[in-house]
């Protein structure tokens, strides 16, 4: 059946009007026949006859037919039909980097008669393997999964062809009504190397950090070398506060523990004046319950949230760590650290809780310099550079969900687009043809 996925563009076919209203006013001239008695009357006495028939019956219905194929082009005609095994035989979908490892199976399943789709959640047809997209990585596997259960009934058969790259597998596995045949091999880019970190080390030599990875895990190694002929600035960390001397020694002592680490160079202040506060810096720590003053130039600044305390009975999420006053939150833009009632501690570079034993056991804990090392130098999110591979232990097939008859039956569609362009250039070339044709007949 003939659906039109923008309908709104085949108001464009009220267009035939022009064509029409062009033949009936270009009327043809009558003949006139000159007799004997009247040949030697003046030319200007002549009064022509006009034929108000149509004429070029065929040249009107190709510009007609001109504008409605135009109409329908842009209407995004798709012919839609049940899919069901009767109609086709099974799907496959395979991602462009895994077909030259299962060639010889993929090209048997589509002369048998099995579709081609491609491996994302449109799942749009193919009509040949070389026209299979560059894999995006946008959708887990889970996803995909999930959205071709939408699409196919249960009992057709669907080949599917990819990766294992462990990163595609993220999320909870779900259960789905497929007849699923899954297939998967290592990647032939299946070693990354790569620079994650370079900075001044404080022996004023390059620490550089390199990570690499492969499909049985990704590993990190560090080393120095000699600093450039272009020096790396100090990073200036400065803790500012008024009244809150011991929230301020307690985190000195764990931004020292990050130095000691990453071995950054780093030059730490600790200031009670306003006036002390450098003219700028790289992280600038408001230890204070007064506003943040005007003309403070820092690359980023955390300071303690305004509020009434609040007692709570929570802890640090993922952790032990106990919380015993928080403060209320005003905006979860970039939250993080969150307790145990998923309520951000840290959110738009405001702290709702602070470096002291009266409001959480952060201070006694060795776990506060990994949550600062985190906070401060966090890991790349780019997944790019990660070519660990699934367990095979871990590859199994998704739990097969009991098949319910669907409240809608799925349907395939076959987009019309390139027979409409075919049709449209056709009668494009017959109209322009009989036009020229007609031209010379009457001239």
């Amino acid at each position: 059946m003939l659906h039109l996925l923008q309908p709104i563009w085949m108001t464009l076919a009220a267009g035939i009007a022009v064509p029409v209203f062009i033949h009936l006013w270009h009327r043809r001239p009558g003949k006139v026949l000159r007799i004997s008695s009247i040949q030697l009357l003046s030319a200007a006495s002549v009064r022509h006859a006009r034929s108000w028939r149509v004429s070029d019956w065929w040249l009107l219905l190709l510009r007609c037919l001109l504008i409605i194929l135009l109409a329908l082009l842009l209407s995004q005609p798709v012919w839609r039909q049940p899919l069901t095994t009767r109609t086709v035989k099974g799907w496959v979908i395979a991602e462009q980097t895994a077909y030259p490892a299962f060639r010889t199976q993929i090209d048997s399943l589509l002369r048998q008669g099995f579709q081609l789709h491609t491996p994302d959640t449109g799942f749009a047809r193919l009509h040949r393997p070389d026209d299979i997209p560059p894999d995006t990585a946008g959708v887990t596997y889970w996803q995909l999964l999930q959205a071709l259960s939408l699409k196919v009934p249960a009992d057709l058969p669907v080949y599917l062809f990819t990766g294992n790259r462990l990163a595609r597998f993220s999320g909870p596995m779900p259960a789905v009504a497929l007849t699923l045949h899954w297939q998967t091999m290592t990647p032939p880019d299946s070693v990354s190397n790569w620079n994650d970190y370079t900075y001044l080390a404080d022996n004023d030599s390059l620490r550089i950090r390199q990570g690499r990875s492969t499909p049985s895990g990704t590993t990190f190694s560090v080393f120095d070398t000699l600093p450039g002929a272009a020096n790396t600035i100090t990073l200036q960390y400065t803790i500012y506060t008024d009244k809150y001397q011991e929230d301020a020694r307690y985190l000195a002592a764990a931004l020292k523990a990050v130095q000691q680490y990453t071995h950054r160079k780093i030059n730490l202040l600790t200031v009670k004046q306003v006036s002390a506060i450098p003219a700028s810096q790289d992280c600038l720590w408001w230890l204070s319950d007064s506003p943040l003053p005007a003309g403070i130039n820092a690359g980023r600044t955390i300071r303690y949230a305004a509020g009434t305390p609040q007692s709570i009975a929570a802890t640090i999420g993922g952790t032990n760590i106990r919380v015993f006053q928080r403060l209320p939150v005003e905006d979860t833009t970039g939250a993080a650290w969150p307790d145990s009632y998923g309520n951000p501690l840290l959110a738009k570079d405001q702290l709702y809780t602070h470096f002291n034993p009266a409001w959480n056991e952060l201070p006694w804990s060795g776990e506060l310099p990994e949550k600062l090392l985190e906070l401060l130098y966090p890991a790349a999110a780019d997944k790019q550079h990660d070519r660990r591979s699934i367990d095979t232990r871990q590859l199994v097939l998704p739990a097969r969900a009991v098949a319910v008859k669907p409240v809608v039956i799925p349907q395939q569609e076959t987009p019309l687009e390139k027979i409409t362009w075919t049709a449209l250039l056709l009668v494009f070339c017959a109209e322009r043809y009989l036009s020229f044709k007609t031209k010379s007949a009457n001239e």
